[in-house]
């Protein structure tokens, strides 16, 4: 019995112990888009799939011949703010010039143009800033909290939107090419600073995760402006993944919802890459 005893740990020992599956970078890749897919509509099927090659990376490669002016994806910003030089409305990006215009959200104290821009910003962002040290008092401050907020919003999508943060975490930061640059010691200097200074604990998200999201941003983020001169910065990782080119086959509108659509601008034959 104890010769059966033994034998029956040891087999146990062996079923824990399995080394997990391994993936080839096809099925990866697959897995990968899974992901990235999640910011479609949700009945989308779109023409690509991803690919690697060793010169230019990840890569979205044509599934089948599309038609000049067709759609390829319609996707939604993983996360989204203003881009200004000064402070304005962090949900519409209405610049302001004069701290009494401002609406603050009576919770988090974010700022905002109106009580519908207000009351617009979503619950779970304003619960998690309300754990942060926000200022109302000056302009000069609003304005470093608007230069900042695209990358602070990264920082919070873990636990205010944890599916836009997994499409976000899928993306290459390059920081490898960027250490000791004149931009990370800015980022440093600055910005890593500022986001201790309102309370963003070090021992939740580190500098290196904060630097991290700035590479992502960098690397990643499309710029946009309105017909009223309104400037913003987007994460859409899917429509990030197409490389760019010299000799683009797509371009790119962004709607008033903030929906990025990707047209061809002329045939694309099966099996060709996809760039912008």
């Amino acid at each position: 019995m104890e010769n059966n005893q033994k034998e029956d740990d040891t087999e146990e020992v062996n079923d824990t112990q399995e080394d997990p599956p391994a993936y080839t970078i096809e099925e990866l890749l697959i897995r990968e888009l899974d992901v990235f897919k999640l910011g479609l509509l949700r009945d989308a099927k779109p023409p690509f799939l991803m690919r690697y090659s060793e010169e230019s990376g990840r890569g979205l490669i044509a599934t089948r011949n599309i038609k000049t002016g067709e759609i390829i994806m319609e996707e939604t910003p993983a996360v989204w703010g203003p881009k200004a030089k000064g402070a304005c409305c962090l949900e519409c990006g209405l610049e302001l010039h004069k701290l009494s215009s401002f609406h603050f959200c009576n919770l988090c104290h974010l700022h905002f143009c109106s009580e519908e821009c207000c009351a617009a910003h979503p619950r779970p962002e304003c619960v998690e800033m309300q754990k942060l040290h926000i200022k109302t008092n000056s302009l000069e401050y609003l304005g470093k909290l608007t230069l900042v907020i695209v990358v602070l919003r990264c920082l919070l999508l873990p636990e205010t939107a944890p599916q836009n943060w997994a499409r976000i975490r899928l993306l290459q930061d390059h920081l490898e090419n960027s250490k000791e640059t004149k931009l990370k010691k800015l980022n440093q200097k600055f910005l890593v600073n500022f986001l201790r200074d309102i309370g963003l604990d070090k021992n939740q998200i580190n500098n290196k995760e904060i630097h991290r999201v700035c590479g992502i941003l960098d690397s990643n983020a499309f710029e946009s402006s309105t017909l009223d001169g309104v400037e913003s910065r987007a994460l859409f990782p899917l429509s990030a993944l197409a490389n760019s080119s010299c000799l683009p086959n797509l371009t790119h509108v962004t709607r008033k919802d903030r929906t990025m659509v990707m047209v061809a601008t002329r045939d694309i034959q099966e099996g060709q890459e996809l760039f912008i």
